[in-house]
């Protein structure tokens, strides 16, 4: 039945309705809140939990598919309600859940066997072949962080791509044409129009790169700063006055942030940069603790104070008795009561400025909760992550953790203040080209502008061009280095 007669804005009024009613019921039947986490994330490594991921992912998908075919019996063009045909825009595209049934099993089978990949990654410590189980959370993460030992980060830095992206490759590839058939499914080109769908803008990749080139002159600054500390560091036989920097000696295994390495690059050395993870250790925090604080933080703004499914259903600290995936992340269950964080948070300043970031996810789901559920998310995807971001910058301020007793004398002078602004653009200047660069090059890769054959190449041409960074050894086509960040395994993108 097309509803294209009389009462058609009823008929879609009364569908949008039901999607609303439809996803309650689905939340409610799940037997336990576990069985709804799988709707998005399976955090156990396990085999029984990887099949069980599969199965509700299908399920889930079933339920997508069928929401597609009602809406799409719909005429938009006959519904005047600007909200209501939002709405019906939204719910007509559905991912990969448009694929054929073998084919969206292949494909979430896919994207589950490379997070197994990437999650169960361990290597051996440098010269130490029987310490090995080093995983990327938290020993790698702490070598790279740490380690000025040129030698350790790059073996670090080589065996962790090795033992993660190259593994990965050969499934990303079929990962690529399943995307694009998807995204052809919905009505569209390729996977990289998928992408930037929720952003409503045609030229949103124009946009991206002409905001970059606006910002670059001050990113190019550091850089040229940065380079000079390390080759004072590292001596000038392995630090080029011209050349891309290394990227294994930037503090971070992506070379994403810089932060990791302000104790050789600080400008005012003796006027200690803002760290107060020491105070914390002292005071005795814990994670929970940290998020207790949070929460307080947010209820200081007259935001909403965490619901108790939050407290009895998160994950604030890594599991002694089995591995989990520990990319932080904040969920909202779609029953507007659910929301948790997942996040093996250590006990420093970092992971306190990323817990307030986490739980600003949870604020913003808990203000539009009471939306219907196409509205229950951000304006696009990148919204979400700027309200955090903003929190965030505004808890990592001195005189805020002077107020919470972490700073114990003043600290407002200009050399303090400079330091202060270097550590910040440590850790968000370089986030800028590493994010773009992971993006465009997998809008290239979906559009077919690269091929196969030129995967590592093409990658490490944008990391040289964007953010003037190289690998420390030669890399080759039988590399996978992209596939070395969570997000490509996971088909995630990043930008947003």
């Amino acid at each position: 039945m097309h509803y294209r007669k009389i009462g058609l804005v009823q008929k879609a009024k009364e569908w949008v309705n039901f999607y609303d009613f439809l996803l309650h019921v689905q939340t409610l039947a799940a037997k336990s809140p576990r069985d709804f986490v799988s709707f998005a994330l399976i955090y156990e490594l396990t085999e029984n939990n990887f099949v069980f991921q599969l199965e509700s992912q299908l399920a889930h998908a079933d339920f997508q598919r069928k929401v597609h075919e009602l809406v799409s019996q719909i005429d938009e063009d006959g519904v005047q309600d600007q909200k209501l045909r939002r709405q019906l825009k939204y719910l007509a595209v559905v991912g990969h859940a448009a694929l054929p049934r073998d084919q969206l099993n292949r494909y979430n089978s896919l994207i589950n066997e490379m997070l197994a990949i990437y999650n169960s990654a361990t290597i051996c410590a440098h010269q130490s072949p029987l310490r090995c189980n080093l995983r990327l959370d938290p020993e790698l993460s702490v070598i790279m962080a740490r380690s000025r030992d040129w030698n350790e980060l790059q073996h670090t830095w080589t065996e962790f791509r090795r033992k993660t992206g190259m593994k990965i490759k050969d499934l990303f590839e079929n990962l690529v044409d399943l995307s694009n058939y998807a995204a052809q499914l919905n009505n569209m080109t390729d996977a990289s129009e998928y992408w930037m769908f929720p952003y409503e803008s045609p030229s949103f990749r124009f946009e991206l790169e002409d905001v970059w080139e606006q910002i670059k002159p001050l990113y190019e600054q550091l850089h040229a700063y940065v380079r000079r500390k390390l080759r004072d560091l590292y001596g000038p036989e392995k630090i080029s006055r011209e050349a891309p920097l290394p990227a294994h000696i930037l503090g971070n295994m992506w070379a994403q942030s810089w932060s990791n390495i302000l104790d050789i690059t600080i400008p005012y050395p003796g006027k200690n940069f803002l760290d107060v993870t020491p105070q914390m250790l002292q005071q005795g925090y814990t994670p929970e603790a940290m998020f207790r604080i949070a929460e307080d933080f947010f209820v200081s703004l007259n935001m909403s104070a965490m619901p108790p499914e939050f407290w009895a259903n998160s994950i604030f600290a890594e599991l002694p008795d089995r591995p989990i995936i520990c990319q932080p992340s904040a969920w909202d269950f779609c029953n507007r009561r659910d929301y948790r964080i997942k996040m093996c948070a250590q006990v420093n300043m970092k992971d306190f400025i990323t817990v307030h970031h986490e739980m600003a996810h949870i604020q913003y789901f808990l203000k539009y909760r009471n939306q219907p559920k196409i509205f229950r998310d951000g304006a696009n995807p990148g919204f979400h992550e700027a309200i955090s971001e903003a929190i965030a910058l505004s808890v990592s301020n001195p005189k805020h953790m002077q107020t919470l007793g972490l700073v114990q004398t003043s600290i407002d002078d200009l050399p303090h203040n400079i330091n202060y602004l270097f550590s910040m653009a440590m850790d968000k200047l370089p986030f800028m080209p590493f994010s773009l660069s992971l993006d465009l090059w997998r809008y290239d890769i979906f559009r077919n502008n690269v091929g196969k054959q030129r995967y590592n190449c093409h990658w490490w041409d944008l990391r040289e061009r964007l953010s003037g960074v190289k690998p420390p050894v030669l890399r080759s086509e039988v590399d996978f280095d992209a596939g070395s960040k969570y997000h490509v395994p996971a088909n995630i993108p990043y930008i947003g």
